[in-house]
């Protein structure tokens, strides 16, 4: 838990579009007293620096919980703080319920012991009724003492004849018949009561039938199609959390031109799109050297790898690896199209706001104010925002242009709802009608800026 609030500490709040270099300056500026910040350290720290001594100056969570309330002190960053509340909730809300599995794993083996320690003392509980006669009558009417070796051969091993009255207890089902070997060492008048002395099962194995599990044991499934039902089939990529060492096996779907993402350290990095046959993540590769492994439809195993915020992120050469040539995966074209396509924006009005968008869509307007570009798209379904800041500025886009968006942040602003560019933001504009082709698609425009 404390390496998922270190990551939500630096990635999604000192390091969010929000938070300019203004901000942050005003971040140092009221932690100063609480960090022991020195005015070299208030000027020299950069964002990463900076969440290091958050983590520790306050190792129970990494600071978080001091960063949501300095963004709330400033307004221009309470949407942030709210944002920061989310994650922290889901992280605090994961915590409980790990906690709670655990807890129901140390009581399963006490419950376990509890119930056999339970049938052993049926078994052996001895008769609170009154001792047994070792007398019986014959159909005759006379009465039969039995030799004590007669009687051992009707008590079960180990038990009490005189405490035990199992074997005298008349059965509700049919007696089960006795082996030949029984029946041989019983006198005829003895073996003619099989209604008073026969119990249901053998005396040998009554402990082992009292033991019997409460649910039949389980059987062999059936081989199942490979390629799952639509119904199953997942509309959203899976959310996965924190370090993975072991590898999965995927198919590359759709991968992005590498781009410069952090103009200042010359960072590198692009999106993919992965699936199995049964669901599909989104991916950050922070080496751009993997682009060689990310073909479309090859497999790959990925391995070591970190999940945050909607995406499995690399950073590794040694993170991806290539399988066996032979190996086939089944992706239904359902998956394909769900993990490629495009949401429509009456859907987006009902997700949870800090979800990342990735799609396509038409341009109906744009307007410049200041340092940011707002876009106006549309489709069959209704309008929304697109709001760019920083590199992205610098791709020309108009309207009747078609923008592909990756990694944009759904949020909203007033009565508008919106998608906003942040740090791994990725966009490509092209006039409506042709195809948006990473590989070919403003190239030039985005290599110029880069």
């Amino acid at each position: 838990i404390m390496s998922k609030y270190k990551t939500i500490v630096l990635q999604q709040g000192l390091e969010d579009v929000a938070v300019d270099d203004y901000l942050f300056r005003r971040i140092k500026s009221l932690l100063r007293k609480e960090l022991n910040l020195t005015e070299k350290m208030q000027n020299d720290y950069d964002r990463i620096q900076m969440a290091d001594l958050l983590e520790d100056i306050f190792p129970k969570d990494a600071g978080l919980d001091k960063l949501i309330e300095v963004c709330q002190s400033i307004k221009d960053l309470e949407e942030l703080a709210q944002r920061l509340k989310t994650e922290r909730a889901k992280v605090q809300k994961k915590g409980k319920n790990k906690t709670a599995v655990k807890r129901r794993e140390q009581e399963e083996p006490s419950s376990s012991q509890s119930l056999s320690t339970n049938n052993k003392s049926y078994v052996s509980k001895p008769s609170s009724e009154k001792k047994r006669k070792q007398t019986t009558k014959t159909k005759g009417g006379k009465k039969m003492k039995l030799t004590q070796k007669q009687t051992q051969l009707l008590e079960p091993s180990g038990s009490n004849p005189q405490k035990d009255e199992c074997c005298l207890q008349t059965p509700h089902k049919p007696p089960a018949t006795p082996s030949s070997s029984s029946s041989n060492k019983v006198p005829l008048s003895y073996s003619q009561c099989f209604c008073l002395l026969a119990p249901s099962v053998s005396p040998a194995m009554a402990p082992s039938a009292l033991q019997a599990p409460l649910v039949p044991p389980p059987t062999a499934s059936s081989s199942t199609s490979r390629t799952p039902n639509n119904g199953n089939l997942p509309k959203e990529p899976s959310k996965v959390e924190g370090h993975h060492r072991d590898p999965i096996q995927v198919m590359v779907l759709k991968v992005t031109e590498p781009f410069t993402y952090d103009l200042i350290d010359g960072k590198r990095m692009f999106h993919a799109t992965v699936a199995t046959e049964t669901e599909f993540f989104r991916v950050k590769v922070f080496d751009t050297a993997l682009k060689n492994k990310f073909i479309p439809q090859k497999i790959i195993a990925i391995s070591d790898y970190f999940g945050t915020s909607g995406f499995l992120e690399i950073y590794g050469a040694s993170c991806v690896s290539d399988v066996n040539v032979n190996q086939t995966m089944v992706i239904s074209n359902t998956l394909r199209r769900r993990a490629n396509g495009t949401p429509k924006i009456k859907d987006l009005f009902s997700q949870t706001k800090g979800t990342y968008v990735n799609g396509e869509f038409v341009v109906t307007k744009k307007n410049e104010r200041g340092d940011f570009i707002h876009y106006g798209i549309e489709d069959d379904t209704g309008k929304m925002e697109v709001v760019v800041y920083g590199r992205l500025t610098s791709i020309n886009c108009e309207p009747g242009n078609k923008l592909r968006l990756v990694c944009f942040e759904l949020t909203s602003r007033e009565d508008t709802w919106q998608l906003k560019s942040v740090r791994h933001s990725y966009m490509l504009s092209t006039p409506e009608g042709e195809a948006l082709n990473p590989d070919s698609v403003m190239k030039t425009s985005v290599e110029l800026y880069f």
